[in-house]
């Protein structure tokens, strides 16, 4: 049985062998490796074509998964369309992939908010499973080597500023040159 003076010594002997493993192993300054974005190629909203992730291999590359009867989707988009239209030039692109089942609601709701960037479908939510999207709209952002370097769930203003900067930072090449 586990008592309050036990638990005292289980718990400082654990610590002491944290530590120690820490020391040996030299894992105090560990650098975390971010994933490799998963590659897809989904049909175009409007129906004219492809798009895939790997054409954008070398771009920062923002993933928006939404769907049109979503109220912070409908907050992100002109956030997404400001920025994009500010920094394609400098290799920053935004895939929007629509997970409506109806897709000429998707179509009303890309006219109505006037979205320019790639929007595709993913009608079966294959790329969302890939992903493990658990809401919407959530986003990914691909550094220019194809590693996923920030990710986030639903939108808020906050949010809106933390993007903003971590795709300014990735377009510098600080953090997504090398990837």
């Amino acid at each position: 049985m586990l008592n309050n003076k036990n638990f005292n010594q289980y718990r400082r002997g654990t610590a002491v062998l944290l530590l120690m493993a820490t020391l040996l192993c030299g894992c105090g300054e560990q650098r975390f490796q971010a994933p490799q974005a998963k590659d897809f190629t989904l049909p175009t909203l409007d129906g004219g074509g492809e798009v895939s992730l790997q054409d954008y291999r070398g771009d920062v590359v923002y993933l928006s998964f939404w769907a049109s009867w979503c109220i912070p989707c409908r907050q992100e988009m002109p956030h997404l369309m400001q920025l994009w239209k500010q920094h394609r030039e400098d290799g920053f692109q935004v895939i929007g992939i629509n997970v409506d089942e109806d897709a000429e609601a998707a179509r009303q709701f890309a006219e109505e908010y006037g979205i320019e960037f790639p929007l595709v479908r993913d009608e079966n939510r294959e790329v969302s499973k890939l992903y493990r999207v658990a809401g919407y709209p959530s986003h990914y952002l691909v550094g220019r080597g194809g590693r996923v370097h920030f990710s986030a769930l639903g939108f808020t203003e906050d949010d809106a500023l933390a993007v903003t900067q971590e795709v300014q930072t990735l377009l510098r090449g600080s953090a997504g040159a090398a990837d």
